[in-house]
């Protein structure tokens, strides 16, 4: 038995939330939905006014893989996470949330000077995230910060999209699916955002390669974009020539698993939603901790759904262990 089911490999971002109102999205000429990046003076100023327009509900610790490992390590899983943090206070912040969720890392050893990412993230009255995000010491992610044998010990290596517009974290995610192929270590990516399918393609392009990888998890948005298709069954035909297994998960419609052998579709739980952050994190770390504990794929599916449905009922990516254990004891039950 290896020590990690899963080697997560993304950017270190701590999230802070705001309720804002469709028209100041507008007025800002923010694009709704989707996450676009900023220089530092543009956060700055951004910030700035959603702090006075709307103030702060909320800082958490984020990160698109980083959700997902944390939703592992809570089910009861080990993780591993890859990331880069600087040494200032949300840093410290960023690291000690890291620790407190179980999820192994080694960012103490890195010894970094700079600045920790962060991430405004904006919801709407639909339940609508919208983010924008200042990478900060991230943005130049490479593979100094791998850890590179801690991934020969994992079932899983785990990509986060987000990483796509980076030329050193490409170059990263290239050391790192050698290595997970070499040690026999199986390979999943998430597209994380429409916005990496549609303005950074050709990074996205290259980090699936032409050898499918084993799950590739995205949403119906994000599917349908990359692939140009305008139906869901055609994209998902189209992705299978990228990956063995697509989760492509569609809101409250549930989600669709597609494979060689066909489809199977899960439901969503009946919620009240009221910020749609995370979920597609937590869809993916319950659905490979599930598949990790040789679930069924509609269990798993159901399962991951169910997770994803309670995270959107209240704010933040991330709910708290006592939660994800009631969810998964009333599916071991």
């Amino acid at each position: 038995m290896r020590k990690y089911q899963v080697y997560g490999l993304g950017n270190a971002l701590v999230d802070q939330e705001f309720e804002v109102t469709n028209e100041f999205l507008a007025a800002n000429k923010i694009e709704k939905g989707f996450m676009t990046l900023l220089d530092e003076a543009q956060h700055i100023d951004l910030l700035n006014n959603l702090t006075q327009e709307f103030g702060l509900i909320k800082r958490v610790g984020g990160g698109s893989a980083a959700n997902s490992m944390v939703a592992i390590s809570q089910f009861g899983g080990s993780t591993f996470y890859a990331c880069k943090v600087g040494d200032d206070e949300t840093g410290e912040f960023y690291s000690a949330n890291l620790k407190q969720a179980g999820v192994h890392n080694r960012v103490s050893e890195l010894n970094l000077t700079g600045q920790t990412g962060k991430c405004m993230v904006m919801v709407t009255p639909d339940a609508e995230r919208t983010m924008n995000t200042y990478l900060g010491i991230t943005a130049d992610l490479s593979e100094n910060e791998l850890f590179i044998d801690e991934l020969g010990d994992a079932d899983y290596l785990y990509i986060e999209g987000y990483l796509v517009p980076s030329d050193t974290a490409r170059q990263a995610i290239a050391k790192a699916k050698q290595q997970a192929k070499q040690q026999g270590c199986k390979i999943a990516v998430t597209f994380s955002d429409p916005s990496m399918v549609k303005y950074f393609k050709a990074g996205v392009e290259e980090v699936l390669g032409t050898d499918p990888v084993d799950i590739l998890f995205c949403n119906e948005e994000e599917a349908l974009t990359f692939t140009g298709e305008t139906e869901l069954g055609k994209a998902a035909d189209a992705l299978l020539k990228r990956a063995k297994q697509v989760a492509i998960t569609r809101g409250a419609n549930g989600a669709s698993i597609y494979s060689e052998s066909g489809v199977i579709t899960a439901e969503s739980p009946k919620v009240t939603a009221v910020d749609s952050n995370g979920a597609g994190d937590m869809f993916a770390g319950a659905y490979l901790y599930a598949i990790s504990q040789n679930w069924t794929v509609q269990k798993a599916a159901s399962f991951a759904c169910a997770a994803a449905a309670k995270v959107v009922t209240q704010f933040g990516p991330r709910i708290s262990e006592a939660e994800q254990q009631s969810i998964l004891t009333e599916f071991k039950a």
